[in-house]
């Protein structure tokens, strides 16, 4: 190495010194994967989260604490920025949850993957699924901070215009590719708050979502409660859709011979209404986890659309 490269080395250390000495570095990695057997349609194995972390925390010279979280997955690069403003945390960036996907997490599932999703009819949206908002957000500014033992969080998304369609046209140069309208939607306001009261965890929130279409206005809301007696965790948790689904879930949960184990049930009212029942068994050894849901789909009017689906859940974390 010739001088002036150690000379720029030496103080390229110097400066990561100096930074490292009042700041933070984090960097962690998670993989959720799942094998599944849907009610004898055959074997199928896929993941449900495969990401690496990298968190950075700092001081400004104003004392304010700043920082920076960036998630990178099979989809993309998400980054968000937090700003302690010692009054609430004012946050920024592509990867901000909606208040209502950060807090809408369910008590009454015990699956060691497939509790993401919080309803079983899903929490993307859709006809008659419960929508966390999150979706229509977009690149969203939040608040959140914690008074009286009661933490709160609001996000404000961003506006997207209507797009018309474009007709295909194969004469032009460059071809021109068709595209269909897409409808546009206001800025969407999400709420949520969640604290503890006589040993009970309470959370609930609401997201409002306008279209500047001909598709109906919403506001999906969730209700859930936790508790822990006994050595048992009950949850319960209500997802409504605001379009004509409700789901209803209730589950215990407990740890036997080193394991965990909980029973979770749930009930959607919808054009046609269906019962579930899942199972779950899992077992933590360090670095790795396993489980084992079996999920029952009983719905009304007939057996054709019932189904029994077995699914064996590992994760590896770092």
């Amino acid at each position: 190495m010739n001088r002036s490269k150690i000379i720029g080395a030496t103080a390229l250390a110097s400066v990561m010194a100096a930074g490292a000495a009042h700041s933070e570095m984090a960097i962690n990695g998670y993989f959720a994967g799942i094998i599944q057997d849907a009610d004898g349609g055959g074997m199928s194995s896929t993941f449900s989260t495969n990401s690496i972390y990298v968190s950075y925390s700092d001081s400004m010279d104003n004392g304010m604490g700043v920082g920076l979280t960036m998630s990178v997955t099979a989809t993309g690069i998400k980054t968000d920025v937090n700003f302690d403003t010692g009054m609430g945390t004012i946050g920024l960036g592509i990867g901000q949850d909606s208040a209502v996907d950060s807090m809408d997490s369910n008590p009454a599932c015990f699956s060691l993957v497939n509790c993401w999703n919080v309803a079983f009819s899903g929490k993307g949206g859709g006809a008659g699924v419960y929508d966390d908002g999150d979706g229509v957000s977009g690149n969203s500014i939040a608040y959140s901070n914690s008074m009286g033992g009661i933490s709160f969080k609001v996000t404000k998304g961003m506006e997207a215009d209507s797009t018309a369609a474009v007709a295909a046209d194969a004469t032009t140069d460059p071809i021109t590719v068709g595209s269909a309208a897409t409808e546009g939607y206001d800025s969407t306001m999400s709420y949520a708050a969640k604290g503890s009261i006589m040993g009970a965890t309470i959370a609930a929130g609401v997201s409002q979502i306008d279209y500047k279409g001909t598709t109906a206005d919403k506001d999906p809301n969730f209700l859930t409660v936790g508790y822990s007696i006994a050595g048992l965790n009950l949850g319960y948790a209500v997802y409504d859709s605001d379009d004509g689904s409700e789901e209803t879930h209730m589950g215990v949960g407990t740890s036997v011979a080193g394991m965990d184990v909980g029973v979770q049930f749930a009930d959607r009212d919808f054009t046609t209404d269906t019962d579930y029942m899942r199972v779950s068994v899992n077992k933590g050894m360090g670095a790795a986890s396993f489980g084992i849901d079996y999920l029952e789909t009983d719905e009304a009017g007939g057996s054709a659309n019932d189904t029994d689906t077995w699914t064996f859940n590992y994760v590896v974390g770092f």
